[in-house]
């Protein structure tokens, strides 16, 4: 086999500044249309690995996380999201009234300088505005175009979901990951949280890199299509081998093919234990002074301890019972079985790993104050940590990005503002 040539990115990003490593995206241009989680979390580790983000907002409104539920005024009365603040640090905000002439206008211009284009809107509705893949790629071949929603879009395995609508639960709920929680009785469970609509950012950013990556080799951008059920499913990948094998459904709480795997009582609150592999099994069977249950047939393997789950407990239990919490996390981990205490969030904000791995980032907010957020969990040795940098206010950066990414002069940005174009 020969060795290819890569060929050398036309848009190449740009040299890092003295002293600093810089970062894996700089000069890379991203255009965002989107709004609550999943696309501007896509986004948003866009901008935490360096790229210019400029998310496209609605005059006078912007993305519906702004006013979302909670709320709290700013120096003008006006309601600002708490929701706003979680997905979209270090972006810049352009308003554009994409039913207005001069406004989808411009905005085709920006879609001709960008590298990427990451939206979340329904499918279908980028096609009617005039600004779907097919139409935008016509402008910019090399143009990588992230596209996430509930099952997909039209371009790539359609799916006969495809026009019902979505958000994050619907992936939850498709993908059997409701069912997979121990609950009580036999009502499913939401997980509490946004799964599918992290998770499908996460998928969206990765998308995106794999396909810039391939730009280098290609010259050619191409369409990034993220469903959010899809995102959710692989998830639950162990339940889909299992039953495609087994043809089972596995009981809600347990893992598939081992224990002890879960949450376990003791004096003075729950830890977790978690045995994968018969050698820690002997090791954890060691530690409670209990080498009579390697000898029992109903815990013979991990499918065995699984099944036989009620009975392992209950073994477990008097050892368990006779310590807090901490001392058994203590000797389960001098002995190198896997272990820990159950935090709730309050327990995070005081974890030492939580603040030597930076993962509270605060945001000094003018209306919120200090919040802390999520930080960046990809580490690196060469590129320094993400800095806390505010989300952008509405249309912040019209002017900049205009006159920046298209020469816009300010007559021609008077013009733009007069005509409803970018709002007043």
């Amino acid at each position: 086999m020969t060795e290819q040539k890569v060929p050398k990115m036309t848009s190449s990003p740009s040299a890092p500044s003295s002293g600093t490593a810089g970062r894996p995206l700089d000069g890379i241009k991203v255009l965002a249309i989107e709004h609550i989680l999943a696309g501007p979390f896509c986004s948003m580790w866009l901008a935490d690995a360096g790229a210019e983000v400029v998310k496209i907002e609605a005059p006078r409104s912007g993305d519906i996380a702004r006013s979302n539920s909670p709320t709290r005024p700013d120096a003008e009365g006006k309601q600002q999201g708490l929701s706003f603040l979680r997905g979209n640090r270090g972006k810049k905000s352009v308003t554009l009234d994409l039913k207005n002439p001069e406004g989808l206008a411009t905005f085709l211009e920006l879609a001709v300088e960008a590298d990427i284009v990451v939206e979340n809107l329904r499918p279908g509705v980028m096609d009617r505005l005039g600004i779907g893949y097919e139409a935008l790629r016509q402008l910019n071949p090399r143009l990588i175009y992230v596209a996430i929603s509930g099952f997909g879009h039209k371009d790539i395995l359609p799916s006969p979901y495809l026009d019902n609508p979505a958000f994050d639960i619907i992936g939850q709920a498709l993908s059997g990951l409701m069912k997979r929680p121990e609950r009580e009785g036999e009502k499913p469970a939401y997980l509490g949280f946004s799964l599918a609509d992290i998770q499908g950012g996460i998928l969206g950013a990765y998308g995106a890199m794999l396909a810039l990556f391939q730009r280098m080799m290609t010259g050619q951008g191409q369409m990034v299509d993220i469903s959010l059920y899809d995102s959710c499913l692989i998830l639950n990948e162990i339940s889909v081998a299992m039953y495609s094998a087994f043809g089972t459904i596995p009981k809600p709480g347990l893992h598939a093919v081992t224990a002890p795997f879960g949450s376990y009582r003791t004096k003075d609150g729950y830890i977790v234990i978690a045995v994968m592999g018969e050698h820690i099994w002997r090791r954890l069977c060691e530690t409670i002074e209990r080498p009579d249950l390697l000898a029992d047939s109903r815990f013979r393997d991990g499918m065995s301890r699984s099944a036989n789950n009620a009975d392992l407990t209950a073994e477990l239990e008097p050892w368990l019972l006779a310590r807090t919490a901490d001392d058994a996390v203590m000797e389960l981990v001098a002995a190198s079985v896997p272990a820990s205490k159950v935090h709730e969030i309050d327990d995070v904000f005081r974890c030492p790993h939580a603040a030597a791995r930076n993962m509270l980032m605060t945001l000094d907010d003018p209306v919120w104050g200090p919040i802390q957020v999520a930080g960046n969990p990809v580490k690196m040795s060469a590129v320094a940590e993400v800095e806390p940098r505010l989300p952008p206010r509405l249309g912040e950066h019209n002017e900049q990005v205009l006159s920046g990414w298209l020469g816009a002069d300010p007559a021609r940005i008077a013009r733009l503002r007069a005509s409803g174009a970018i709002g007043d």
